[in-house]
């Protein structure tokens, strides 16, 4: 990357962080619009980093685009994120145990490589796609011998709150142990074991996107 665009990233990011922030914090409620020429005074940047910044928080559920009205705030709030992830440590333990009889050894050869690419993986990159999409690959793994369809498709449309891998950078070498833990769970073939480090591993992940929410709201 040359030095425009990683200055261009790095102003991007910051006014990402900012309006998250702003929105976490309060800030900016409920309904209300995001207007990008306020903000783009506000922060002294062009408008450019504010239609970018939107669009990244569009993706974390933070705003809603709406025709004729731009962006509107739509903060995720500790009681969301108290339901989402509790009702998923509960089904998704309950996948991954009735899963693991099921695995193949071809399925566990892929769960090591899932795992060992998400090692290799620099902390700068840890909020980037790829990252993510091994996180959901290797808890999409877990789950795949799964025989009931409805508990499957209750975690998928489940999923995890979208501001996570933004907040929890800090927490990424504790989530990696985390994730060689129920991967040597699913070795052992104890599904009990497996249901377990896998219920842990969320309501963990609960506490400290909680924590991290806490702290965006302090002055």
């Amino acid at each position: 990357m040359d030095n425009a665009n990683r200055d261009k990233s790095t102003i991007v990011n910051n006014v990402t962080k900012s309006l998250r922030q702003a929105i976490l914090n309060g800030t900016l409620k409920k309904g209300e619009r995001l207007i990008q020429e306020e903000w783009a005074e506000r922060l002294d940047v062009s408008r450019m980093p504010i239609r970018e910044a939107l669009t990244q928080l569009q993706m974390e559920g933070l705003v809603e685009m709406v025709p004729h009205k731009g962006a509107i705030v739509t903060p995720i709030t500790r009681d969301d994120i108290e339901e989402i992830y509790h009702t998923r440590s509960l089904l998704e333990g309950l996948a991954v145990e009735k899963s693991l009889p099921y695995l193949t050894e071809e399925d566990k050869k892929q769960l090591e490589k899932i795992l060992i690419e998400m090692e290799e993986i620099q902390l700068s990159d840890v909020t980037n796609e790829h990252y993510i999409q091994l996180n959901a690959a290797f808890h999409e793994t877990l789950r795949k011998g799964c025989p009931w369809p409805r508990v499957q498709k209750m975690v998928e449309t489940l999923g995890i709150s979208p501001i996570a891998p933004n907040l929890l950078i800090d927490y990424y070498p504790e989530t990696q142990r985390e994730h060689r833990m129920i991967y040597e769970a699913a070795l052992r073939g104890d599904p009990a074991e497996l249901r377990a480090s896998v219920e842990y591993h969320i309501l963990r992940t609960k506490n400290n996107l909680i924590t991290c929410m806490e702290l965006l709201k302090k002055p």
